[in-house]
């Protein structure tokens, strides 16, 4: 048994890095949705979920138990929750920014965690909990400051709040089953609320059209960018089964971070799609939401 000091410091190193990977598939995301033949999210969104379906190759070496029926409707849940909450995600990449839309999605997912898991885990948060989160939420909002269309804002919205109830319901999952069963069974979720989209005629039609028209480069960057965020996904649900869903969802903060030093370094190489994410007058809103987010980080741990 791990000791309860160094889960937590384990916990945190583990997000960390989660969330470094994920600046990275978020920025590939908004590249494909935008500049690819995959451009509809619904279709992006389909691709993603079946991807999923990998963790199939663990069933030889029979390391995957059974699911008890609690275990079976848990993973549906997490997985229609998680499906639609990268649908939103996605629609919303394609029309706004992606540094506007990572800092209204960690600011609710965030605060909707703390509500979650405050309903459904009881969980117990340190002290200066309150005050980073408050840090967290000025950081994101001041780099936002409502530069969506209402559509894109709404769609964050949603996004933000089904990710806050699918990391909840990821907890609850972990509470009952092992790590790997836990993997394996969400990620069998995903993948059956994936194959449920084909039920709709219109995203069943542009799957089977895209399908046919995606280049085989398009085809290996969205395997790719699928398998860097299998492991980020793979290093936060390590977080979260060690330490406190609250915090390690606060955390999701950094993914800006990530997001704004990754675009801030490298947006020169492509222009095109990066070019309105350092608009004359907004480099000093984001700069000073990154000082927010480092003091809430300094608050809730040191």
């Amino acid at each position: 048994m791990i000791d309860t000091s160094l889960a937590f410091t384990l916990s945190i190193g583990f997000v960390i890095f989660g969330q470094l990977l994920n600046a990275s598939t978020v920025l590939i995301d908004k590249y494909i949705v935008t500049k690819t033949s995959i451009s509809r999210p619904g279709v992006y969104v389909f691709y993603v979920g079946i991807i999923s379906g990998f963790v199939l190759i663990l069933l030889p070496f029979g390391v995957v138990n059974s699911p008890s029926p609690h275990t079976v409707l848990l993973s549906l849940d997490i997985g229609f929750v998680f499906v639609a909450s990268i649908l939103f995600l996605y629609r919303a990449l394609k029309d706004a920014n992606a540094t506007d839309v990572i800092a209204w999605l960690t600011a609710v997912s965030a605060l909707t965690t703390f509500v979650f898991s405050s309903l459904f885990l009881h969980e117990k948060l340190p002290a200066s909990f309150p005050y980073a989160m408050l840090l967290f939420v000025i950081g994101v909002l001041l780099v936002g400051h409502f530069r969506f269309y209402a559509r894109s804002f709404i769609q964050v919205i949603l996004a933000g709040t089904l990710f806050g109830l699918s990391v909840v319901l990821i907890k609850i999952l972990f509470s009952t089953v092992s790590f790997v069963d836990g993997f394996f069974w969400s990620r069998m979720g995903n993948m059956t609320a994936a194959l449920s989209l084909l039920l709709l005629p219109t995203i069943r039609r542009h799957v089977f059209q895209v399908t046919k028209n995606t280049t085989k480069k398009t085809g290996l960057l969205v395997v790719a960018n699928r398998i860097l965020g299998g492991l980020a996904f793979l290093f936060i649900l390590y977080a979260i089964r060690l330490g406190p869903v609250s915090i390690v969802n606060a955390l999701s903060s950094l993914q800006f971070l990530f997001i704004f030093l990754i675009i801030f370094f490298l947006g020169k190489y492509m222009p095109e799609l990066y070019h309105h994410e350092f608009r004359s007058g907004h480099v000093l809103h984001k700069v000073l939401s990154m000082c927010f987010i480092i003091a809430g980080f300094l608050v809730l741990f040191i």
